[in-house]
């Protein structure tokens, strides 16, 4: 569910307001609002890296990536892994091998894993699984019982190549002030979850800051506003 550009602009709007801040411009909010919604994909994207270089393995490092991929599911696409080895530019996900319904997602591990599964023929016997490493920036390695994977069509990843688009509080001037136009507006397209970040970054880049006590009564009083304006 996208988060309302008039939500947020209100919402900020109103915190400026009580905090003796002055108005802040169309023109201001539209440039605040698109660095913050830049400002907080950057960082899905810089966590993303962080925690894949920490390998992980373990649950909770591994529910961290999953939670990220989740917030960017909708810039990213399926991507070809080139000869099972070369990653495709751009931010990467998930490594997956197979096809379609038989696609499944493959476990990062350490190299002397495989090591010790090809140095031992018991470690062998229990190879039940595809599974990869990272061997540089943008290379991998995905190995099975039968040795490594090298061929282009069963390595797929997920590729994140888009970003956000811009948004935009649109308006016409009526009597001299601003009034909401939703035909010309556009949305945040991030998680729902950012829109209390979204609102307390704009705040910053117009010089305000605020306790988050305030920011939630100000939040709740714009949510039931918008509630009774789509019930009507």
């Amino acid at each position: 569910m996208a988060i309302k550009i008039d939500t947020v602009y209100q919402t900020v709007q109103a915190l400026a307001n009580k905090e003796q801040r002055g108005y802040i411009t169309p023109q201001e909010f539209n440039l605040f609002a698109n660095q913050a919604q830049d400002d907080i994909f950057d960082q899905y994207l810089y966590d993303l890296e962080a925690f894949r270089a920490q390998r992980p393995e373990k649950n909770e490092l591994g529910d961290s990536v999953t939670q990220i991929m989740k917030k960017l599911s909708t810039w990213y696409s399926i991507a070809d892994v080139t000869n099972g080895v070369t990653l495709p530019l751009g931010n990467v996900g998930k490594i997956f091998l197979g096809q379609g319904a038989v696609r499944r997602t493959l476990k990062e591990v350490d190299p002397d894993i495989v090591s010790d599964f090809y140095a031992s023929k018991w470690h062998k016997q229990g190879f039940t699984d595809a599974v990869f490493f990272r061997d540089g920036d943008k290379q991998i390695q995905v190995w099975d019982k039968n040795g490594q994977i090298t061929t282009t069509g069963p390595v797929t990843c997920e590729q994140i190549n888009t970003r956000p688009p811009l948004v935009y509080w649109g308006y016409m001037i009526v009597n001299e002030k601003p009034l909401y136009n939703s035909t010309n507006s556009v949305n945040f397209t991030l998680d729902r979850s950012e829109q209390a970040d979204i609102i307390v970054k704009i705040l910053k880049l117009a010089g305000i800051s605020i306790e988050d006590q305030q920011l939630f009564a100000a939040a709740q009083g714009e949510d039931s506003l918008n509630t009774q304006q789509e019930n009507k």
